[in-house]
């Protein structure tokens, strides 16, 4: 199968590969092994197939359980399903009650969305999803399989996820910011059909600024976890050893599996 960077899904959003990156060593990261997506709720039988055939073997889910009730992923065959959650709380209110929430104060999205960026890289059950996540990297150790993981949209649960596992490869972090960006354009259909989904419960340019936030992403969240990590744990590698508990040999273990020679 061609290696490119987006995939050929036709009903979902955000579906890309993390092959050819290179790492800060010279190697490159191998295609067809790291997929990273918005949800598999919408799939068509085409879609199913692509994704049989791009060789998915694990899906990691981690949206909460109440995302997944709502808009459970269309499994494809012999994969193996993980329900992950990095946060099993919200997504719990009416569209109508999000559209006043959000139609009031113009920082809220943006300020919500940095806040929920900072509780990724300290709450315990974000540090168990990014374990749970690396555990099945660990397990992909067949040439002709890949781990995909998603969230909702694929951007911002999915972003972070990304970015660690880009970061365990060793990849540099500007490298690892630009694949983080690459959502904003990605996104841009699922903001406006959320404009149009929330205008039904009136439109004013609050509302609308924050739902851009919302749906988006931006260097400041990026950098809003990036900036916690620094502080809590003085470098990613602090990160990743002692937030996330991987190991020196896992660490090079996921190098073998990842990277080529």
């Amino acid at each position: 199968m061609e290696n490119k960077r987006l995939l050929d899904v036709k009903n979902g959003y955000n579906f890309r590969d993390l092959g050819g990156y290179r790492t800060k060593d010279g190697r490159k990261i191998k295609w067809n092994k790291l997929v990273r997506s918005g949800e598999l709720s919408d799939l068509s039988k085409d879609d199913i197939t692509y994704l049989a055939k791009y060789g998915v073997k694990y899906d990691v889910d981690l949206r909460s359980d109440l995302e997944r009730k709502n808009a459970s992923d269309k499994l494809i065959p012999d994969v193996d399903f993980i329900p992950n959650p990095v946060f099993n709380t919200g997504h719990d209110k009416t569209d109508k009650e999000y559209a006043k929430q959000y139609s009031i104060n113009p920082t809220l999205g943006e300020d919500n969305m940095i806040l929920s960026y900072q509780s990724m890289v300290t709450e315990d059950s974000a540090k168990n999803a990014f374990r749970n996540l690396f555990d099945t990297l660990l397990k992909n150790d067949s040439d002709n399989s890949s781990v995909l993981f998603h969230c909702a949209q694929g951007k911002d649960r999915t972003g972070l996820s990304a970015a660690f596992v880009l970061f365990a490869l060793g990849v540099d972090e500007e490298t690892i910011k630009k694949d983080y960006l690459m959502s904003k354009e990605q996104m841009k259909p699922y903001v406006q059909l959320k404009i149009n989904q929330y205008s039904n419960y009136g439109m004013n340019n609050i509302l609308k600024k924050n739902l851009e936030n919302l749906y988006s992403v931006d260097e400041k969240y990026f950098d809003a976890a990036m900036d916690t990590i620094k502080k809590e744990y003085g470098n990613m590698n602090n990160f990743l050893h002692e937030f996330i508990e991987l190991t020196d040999d896992e660490i090079n273990k996921l190098r073998t599996i990842y990277l080529d020679k």
